[in-house]
């Protein structure tokens, strides 16, 4: 067969394009293997380690090493150079668009293509089909359509009929209404077909690329026995990419790229070859060498073997998993000392700034100024997002090489900028256990519990009043963002940090992060000069007032994924789901504006803001 090659944006690797996905290629439908197989020529895990994440690894209880994706390079003469994620073509079956006659791998006799139907006249060209099976366990294969087509059938010669991937003997036909029908031309048995059929997951392949037994237990006893069910390869419940991510922060973040031990604690080659050495002479030799090609003298090299050895870079300090974003928060709010422009967490506080702006008094400015306790820039900053398996129909969660005893999990480096702000603590407490406030909340809270869905970063999650209220400002945001700055909405990211109690957060970071080590352009933090920022708040809130689909949308008792959403809708608060890092959900408008039948009107923290404006 030849080789399709098929160019995957580098942010979409460890997304909807990464393991067991289904993506489109120029010609076919593929999906890629596992990470057993993203290996160079001699067997040997072909990304390149990623440095300076063991914070991120302990704040994300993780492992295993971190490893970017393979990257090959397109030549011009159509091949490519260097490792390359493995795919094969996926569904196997194609089918002609005029008579509906299935075909098992066409190209296995004619690795070329292009292939035509043999059954019809004009011999048009086949297309893939457009639907696979997909199980709760994680596995995915080609529809069984010989089962299918003989599951209604009773008739003695019918049950005869035995499956022939050899000749095509199956048609698939649609009537003028969309109905499909399956029909075997061999013993006529006939069965209806459509998009959420069950069938049974039974001597099928666990995934497409897999030949042998499926290796993985399902952690599911229950669901051993439970159907498959046929999807369309674009269906959302066909795959779901499950990542980590979080922030590198100080002291990791503030490491020099320049300095020796930097360079010696990323070559462990170099490193193995300094333990190795046998006696003083080989040793003194090596270390002439490496003052040459580092540009140092032998005692800058003694230095930094010295500080490895004490457990440079972190020096033996040890951080708590599952405090991924109180780690995050706490190194946002606190001004970090002789920053440097090379460093990968730098950030610009205006909140002194922000107080002194001269404001009148109960105007629209002021008042939300109010509210407001911290604005920062952050002016660059690196998130680590790693994937650590991917669902099919929102079930068992399989490792990125399914049988989960990798030591090694692919994640990418993203570099950008972006505006963190906070609310004040002392209203939000006031705020949030308001009678009118519990009781619009509770009934989400409640659905959310007995809901299926589950977020990436769900150890740090609280849903609450604090929770849904700063979501909701985080996507209005987004969308006055792409409004007013230009910036796409699919672009940015937020990240949330609520929390009550003690160690209590109120903050929103909103940003943008691209696999370049240049970043962003940096326009998103210039956004948060007080004056900017604090009237892009002011439209923020006052965008919160109306919806074009008002008074249905603030009405709502419940709506979009299992009613976990109330006043919010594609015309309102609905952003990407690239954007958004909680799938849409656990939104409420009416938590800002105000809904004058529950007297949320009254609340004298962010419905003050919405009032009449001094100045008109």
């Amino acid at each position: 067969m030849k080789n399709d090659f098929v160019s995957i944006r580098l942010s979409h690797i460890l997304g909807y394009s990464t393991v067991g996905a289904i993506i489109r290629g120029p010609d076919f439908l593929m999906t890629p293997k596992d990470i057993r197989e993203w290996t160079d020529k001699n067997k040997a895990p072909a990304g390149r380690p990623i440095d300076y994440v063991e914070q991120v690894k302990n704040a994300l209880n993780i492992t295993q090493e971190l490893r970017e994706p393979p990257i090959a390079l397109n030549l011009d003469n159509g091949q490519i150079s260097g490792s390359y994620i493995p795919a094969m073509r996926f569904p196997c079956w194609m089918r002609c668009p005029a008579c509906g006659m299935l075909y098992c791998k066409p190209w296995k006799d004619d690795p070329r293509g292009p292939w035509h139907c043999t059954a019809c006249p004009k011999k048009p060209p086949l297309a893939q089909v457009h639907w696979v099976l997909v199980h709760e366990d994680g596995h995915m294969a080609d529809v069984p359509w010989h089962r299918l087509t003989h599951q209604e059938s009773r008739a003695p010669r019918q049950k005869l009929c035995r499956p022939d991937w050899q000749r095509p003997y199956l048609r698939l036909t649609q009537d003028k209404g969309s109905k499909f029908e399956l029909i075997c031309t061999r013993c006529q048995a006939r069965s209806e077909f459509y998009t959420g059929i069950r069938a049974a997951y039974k001597n099928l392949r666990p995934q497409p690329w897999i030949f042998s037994k499926d290796p993985v237990s399902s952690k599911n006893p229950d669901s051993e026995d439970a159907p498959g069910i046929v999807l369309m390869v674009n269906d959302t419940r066909v795959h779901r990419p499950v990542y980590k991510s979080a922030l590198v922060i100080p002291p990791e973040s503030r490491i020099s790229k320049r300095t020796v031990v930097h360079r010696l604690y990323t070559n462990s080659k170099i490193r193995r070859a300094i333990d190795n050495t046998g006696t003083q002479l080989q040793k003194k030799s090596l270390f002439s060498r490496l003052t040459h090609e580092f540009a140092c003298t032998v005692q800058d090299i003694e230095k930094a073997l010295e500080q490895i050895q004490k457990g440079y870079p972190l020096y033996g300090q040890h951080f708590t998993p599952g405090l991924v974003r109180e780690n995050e928060y706490h190194a946002l709010i606190a001004p970090i000392p002789e920053q440097s422009d090379e460093e990968d967490f730098v950030t610009c506080h205006y909140s002194r700034e922000l107080k002194s702006l001269g404001l009148e008094e109960k105007s629209r400015p002021w008042q939300v100024r109010n509210i407001l306790d911290q604005v920062i820039a952050v002016t660059r900053l690196k998130e680590i997002s790693i994937l650590t398996g991917f669902q099919r129909l929102y079930g068992t969660t399989i490792p990125p090489d399914i049988v989960g005893e990798s030591d090694w999990l692919p994640a990418l480096e993203l570099y950008g900028d972006g505006i963190f702000f906070t609310f004040n603590q002392t209203i939000l407490e006031q705020w949030e256990v308001l009678e009118p406030v519990q009781a619009r909340v509770q009934p989400l809270i409640h659905r959310f519990e007995k809901s299926p869905r589950q977020f990436d970063d769900q150890s740090d999650l609280v849903v609450c009043p604090r929770f849904i209220l700063l979501h909701t400002i985080a996507h209005l945001l987004i969308r006055r963002l792409e409004a007013m700055a230009g910036y796409p909405a699919a672009s940015l990211k937020e990240r949330i940090y609520a929390k009550t109690g003690a160690n209590a957060m109120a903050g929103i970071l909103i940003y943008v992060a691209v696999p370049d080590v240049e970043g962003s352009l940096g326009g998103l933090c210039e956004l948060a000069h007080p004056r900017r920022f604090l009237s892009l708040l002011c439209q923020v809130f006052e965008q919160a007032l109306w919806c074009s689909l008002d008074p249905v949308c603030s009405e709502h008792e419940g709506q979009g994924p299992h009613l976990l959403n109330r006043s919010a809708c594609h015309a309102c608060a609905l952003i990407p789901e690239t954007a958004c890092a909680y799938g849409n959900i656990l939104l409420d408008r009416a938590l800002i504006k105000g809904n004058e039948n529950e007297s949320l009107e009254q609340f004298l923290t962010f419905s003050g803001c919405l009032g009449e404006d001094k100045n008109g």
